[in-house]
């Protein structure tokens, strides 16, 4: 990771803790434009995710919002449980069980619980 990157990570894990999506969206993508490789995909997924939740709590867009969790999801799946000093492999269980309640808020059912936002902790 470049030397800004740590910072930037934090910055956008503590808002969107706060459920600041898309202040957490704009933060990692300040380092996303300056990484490479798994970082720089580390990062996109993390956009994404933030992206999706932005989507469904705040524009209601079920379908933006299976669309970005989705996607985000497929660039965090392959990594290293604890890529980026994140307890990354509970972050993307809790991130998938959202989909699941997405797609069926997208096929007519109730929104997205809040209570189902998941919390991105720093791993042990």
């Amino acid at each position: 990771m470049l030397p800004e990157t740590p910072a930037r990570l934090a910055r956008g894990r503590a808002l969107f803790n706060a459920r600041l999506f898309w202040e957490a969206h704009e933060a990692w993508e300040e380092a996303w434009m300056e990484e490479e490789g798994d970082e720089r995909l580390f990062l996109q997924g993390l956009i994404q995710v933030a992206a999706g939740y932005y989507k469904a709590f705040v524009q209601a867009q079920p379908v933006g919002c299976v669309k970005l969790l989705g996607t985000g999801l497929d660039k965090l799946r392959p990594l290293d449980a604890r890529f980026g000093g994140l307890a990354l492999s509970a972050f993307v269980a809790q991130v998938e069980r959202t989909l699941v309640s997405a797609r069926e808020w997208q096929a007519g059912g109730s929104p997205i619980d809040a209570q189902e936002v998941p919390k991105l902790d720093f791993s042990n």
